[in-house]
């Protein structure tokens, strides 16, 4: 009894040292079984164990083995790689070596084994069948100290013990087992198992103790953990701690912008991967991010690259928007200056009901206000103009022309004392040429005629020629001849 307690002893040191050592990110392997000792296939001769006579006869009669009842056997085991496992089996009951027709004594055997498996080393390491080769060393506790030697054994053969060979049994020993075995799971945690091992003492230095071990057992493999709960297992989940995501290897993604926290260096703002998962800068805030902004650090639109666009006249319209981008202009023209014509049109405008005194060429104190505004447009917008007066068709044609020359210079005279270049302008007349209304109209009516006409003249050639030309020697239209007016006839009374 007090020999069963140690060996109960030693297999529950066996389950609490492994708990113990047990680590929660490698897997482990659990069996408990039963084992049976055969003494009986054991030859003093080593050739003779194995001979074919000896297997048939001795080795596989189950009657030659010393069964020990269930769960007298305990393995634990771990993958320290693939197809590599140590192992840690431990054996106890009470066994008798049928060989010397010993009875049974307490049997106790403990300790360390390497397998070599073919699942992992051969092929799948996740494979329903599960062969292995394996070598151990081991305690053994099995007490032959009441037998002397040399003896017989139960064929008559003569054992001898010891370098003597009549040394007395130990009840020591250490033993080198050497076997195979397979496992056959069920599901991926469950499973089968058996093996077979031949142990022998070599410190004993005879074959008193050797036997052949056979075992079975009921296995259950863990270690497989997943501490996160993400569904990832610890074994190939890179952050196991964390709940992550598989395309990630079990790492999170916390801003979902495809960069997993773990190489993420803004890991709670989105960002591209090409930017280390951070978003990109837009230091000007244009919306335009800096690494597609051609002015990162100056506010701009997406359409010119981030950049503001350019205004190079400074006239408060913008390039893109602007026909003349290198003359300053105005924004009814698009950008460019104000045509030359319309510079004309609206000084003619600003002259129109340029008042003179009756029959002569001064202009009325009343028009200085409209050859303000004239000169002002002038000045504005530059180019050369001719100035050109015009009368009605009321009075003789000689002296409208030279009252139009002469009014038509009094605009140019006045126009020069507000500052315009009087190179830039050229009076001339042309009296009743180009009146519209007739001379019978009303007053009010004629006064349609009485006009001053600007002109600009663009071309360099054509206003050379004008200055040049002396207007006062042009020919006057001569003007059409009157109808003369029918006389009243009036019927005298007979």
């Amino acid at each position: 009894m007090k020999n069963l307690k140690l060996g109960i002893s030693a297999l529950a040191l066996t389950v609490a040292s492994t708990v113990f050592a047990q680590t929660t990110n490698n897997p482990w392997l659990i069996g408990v079984g039963a084992h049976a000792e055969n003494h009986k296939a054991q030859r003093n001769n080593f050739s003779n164990t194995f001979s074919a006579n000896n297997l048939t006869k001795t080795m596989f009669n189950v009657n030659n083995f010393s069964i020990t009842p269930p769960l007298s056997k305990l393995t634990v085991a771990r993958n320290i790689g693939k197809g590599l496992v140590i192992d840690w089996q431990t054996s106890v009951g009470n066994v008798d070596n049928k060989r010397f027709n010993m009875g049974k004594e307490f049997f106790l055997m403990t300790g360390l084994g390497f397998q070599a498996k073919a699942a992992g080393l051969l092929w799948d390491e996740e494979s329903w069948f599960d062969p292995y080769l394996r070598v151990g060393a081991n305690y053994l506790r099995h007490d032959y100290t009441a037998l002397t030697f040399p003896r017989y054994d139960y064929k008559g053969e003569l054992v001898a013990n010891g370098d003597g060979g009549n040394e007395n049994g130990k009840a020591n020993h250490f033993t080198v087992s050497t076997g195979a075995g397979a496992n056959f799971w069920v599901t991926k945690n469950f499973g089968l198992g058996v093996q077979g091992d031949y142990v022998s003492t070599p410190g004993d230095k005879s074959t008193v103790a050797n036997f052949w071990q056979a075992s079975a057992s009921i296995l259950f493999r863990f270690g497989n953990r997943d501490r996160d709960k993400d569904g990832i297992l610890d074994k190939d989940d890179l952050c196991p701690d964390t709940p992550g995501l598989p395309e990630f290897q079990g790492c999170p993604d916390t801003d979902g912008d495809g960069v997993p926290d773990k190489d993420d260096q803004c890991p709670e703002v989105a960002g591209p991967v090409e930017n280390n998962g951070c978003p990109w800068p837009d230091t000007d805030g244009d919306g335009v991010i800096d690494k597609d902004d051609a002015c990162p650090t100056v506010a701009g639109p997406a359409e010119n690259n981030g950049c503001p666009w350019p205004d190079t006249d400074g006239d408060g319209i913008l390039d893109k928007d602007d026909a003349c981008p290198t003359v300053p202009g105005l924004p009814e023209y698009n950008g460019c200056p104000k045509p030359k014509k319309q510079t004309a049109i609206e000084t003619t405008e600003a002259l129109k009901g340029i008042y003179f005194d009756f029959n002569k060429a001064t202009i009325r104190p009343e028009s200085s206000a409209k050859l303000d505004n004239a000169a002002k447009i002038i000045k504005t917008d530059g180019g050369n103009y001719l100035v050109e007066g015009q009368t009605d068709a009321k009075g003789a044609a000689e002296y409208n022309l030279k009252l139009s020359r002469q009014r038509a210079a009094s605009v140019v005279s006045a126009l020069e004392a507000r500052g315009v270049d009087v190179n830039a302008l050229k009076s001339i007349g042309v009296g009743e040429t180009k009146a519209t209304v007739s001379e019978k109209a009303s007053d009010a009516e004629r006064q349609a005629d009485r006009k001053v006409v600007v002109t600009a003249i663009e071309d360099a050639n054509e206003w050379n020629a004008i200055k040049k030309k002396d207007y006062e020697d042009a020919p006057v239209k001569k003007a059409t001849k009157k109808a003369p007016a029918k006389k009243k006839v009036v019927k005298k009374k007979k």
